[in-house]
């Protein structure tokens, strides 16, 4: 499972920069406030960790790849 997530790091840096950049970008744009941008950031936590566990169950439940020199 850690090996899923080692590979993950990348990507998932890259999301969430993505993400807090846009957001903020916005949030000044449509003249937010401060609790609306709390909410905002809570809602992508939240939705960023529920992807993050079901890919992490997905690997930890997909059956493993037999290794090329067992054929």
């Amino acid at each position: 499972m850690i090996h899923e997530l080692r590979k993950l790091t990348i990507p998932i840096l890259i999301a969430v920069s993505f993400f807090l950049f846009g957001f903020f970008v916005t949030a000044n744009a449509l003249d937010l406030s401060l609790r609306e941008i709390v909410v905002g950031l809570i809602a992508g936590a939240v939705g960023g960790i529920t992807t993050l566990a079901a890919v992490l169950h997905q690997a930890r439940t997909r059956p493993a790849l037999p290794s090329p020199a067992a054929s």
